[in-house]
């Protein structure tokens, strides 16, 4: 195996040192082009998302959404419901999760990391930080 290219795009890698809060629409959190140099590869893709939870409505718990497009199409998708840690505080989480594509097309490629909250009317959900994507060409 050898590494073929590598980049990423970094919002930040501390936590809470940012303030980005979701609705229930997409949000465009992060994004990094990525140079392709042969057909038979994989590409890895690691991602992690610090977001708080604010303004919980009772003992429900909103959800957040994390959605990896390449060039437009999602390509990896994962969901979190936030743990319930009492009805007034708010509460710190972190996701992360990795996705490998296979025999992606040579050339560069435009990767997005987008964010929302599935369910709004349960709690508030801010991005706190870390969130960072990164993206390994290998053959």
């Amino acid at each position: 195996m050898a590494l073929l290219n590598y980049n990423r795009s970094l919002l930040t890698n501390q936590v809470d040192t940012t303030f980005l809060p979701l609705t229930g629409l997409e949000t465009l959190v992060l994004e990094f082009g990525l140079f392709v140099p042969q057909s038979v590869n994989f590409v890895e893709l690691l991602t992690s998302v610090g977001w708080e939870v604010v303004n919980p409505v009772g003992s429900l718990q909103p959800t957040i959404r994390l959605v990896v497009l390449q060039d437009g199409i999602a390509v990896a998708s994962v969901h979190q419901e936030s743990v319930v840690d009492g009805e007034d505080a708010d509460l710190e989480m972190t996701t992360s999760f990795q996705a490998v594509l296979t025999n992606v097309p040579a050339g560069h490629h435009v990767y997005r990391l987008l964010a929302s909250n599935l369910q709004p009317a349960q709690g508030d959900i801010v991005i706190s930080g870390p969130a960072n994507i990164s993206g390994k060409v290998i053959s």
